[in-house]
């Protein structure tokens, strides 16, 4: 979500400074260049979106390697069954960090 926000107030921040400068531009220029950044914020939500599901897939992938590795190395699987159902898992609205954090605390889970 950072990604975004950060693509977001930097396309504003292209927005305002194109506005400063043409400023005393002419009309036709001005409204050409109004359209031009109008044109270019799905673009930049776009990239924004992109860069977050990037950041999000690599997340992802280091909380399975913690979780198969506490699985791989287990000598209670009852037990770690039971702590792995207690990860925070919400389906779509899993946040990504909290669950890494947890799965990083399974036993083995930084075994190789």
């Amino acid at each position: 979500m950072t990604k975004l926000l950060i693509l977001s107030l930097g396309f504003f921040a292209i927005a305002a400074l194109f506005i400063g400068i043409s400023w005393k531009s002419t009309k036709q220029r001005w409204a050409l260049g109004v359209l031009t950044l109008a044109l270019s914020a799905p673009f930049f939500y776009w990239l924004g979106m992109f860069a977050e599901q990037f950041s999000s897939g690599l997340c992802y992938s280091s909380a399975i390697s913690s979780i198969t590795n506490a699985i791989e190395a287990t000598d209670s699987p009852k037990e770690l069954a039971d702590q792995v159902r207690a990860l925070p898992l919400a389906g779509y609205e899993t946040n990504c960090q909290d669950l890494e954090v947890a799965a990083s605390k399974l036993p083995n889970a930084g075994a190789p």
